[in-house]
C-alpha cells in the first residue's frame, strides 16, 4: 500500500505544478527553467523505475545502483 501512496503523491504532486503554472503564468530566468527540467527528467526516470519493478522489468543491479547514485540525494 505505502507503494501506491507513494505513487499517488507524486500524481498530486505534478498536478498541483501544473496548476500553479497555469495559474500564475510564470515566466522563468533560465537557471531555474532548467533546474525544473531537471526535476522533471529525474521524477520520471523514477518512475519508469518504479514501472519497471512492477511489471518485472526490473534494472539489473548495476543499472539499479547506478540510477540510486544519480538519484538518491533526492530520497
Amino acid at each position: 500500500m505505502d507503494v501506491f501512496n507513494a505513487m499517488a503523491e507524486i500524481r498530486m504532486a505534478a498536478s498541483r505544478a501544473l496548476a500553479l503554472l497555469s495559474k500564475q503564468q510564470i515566466n522563468f530566468t533560465t537557471d531555474r527553467a532548467e533546474a525544473i527540467a531537471e526535476l522533471c527528467d529525474g521524477a520520471e526516470a523514477a518512475i519508469a523505475a518504479v514501472r519497471d519493478m512492477a511489471t518485472g522489468a526490473a534494472l539489473d543491479d548495476a543499472a539499479l545502483a547506478a540510477f540510486m547514485d544519480e538519484n538518491g540525494k533526492f530520497l
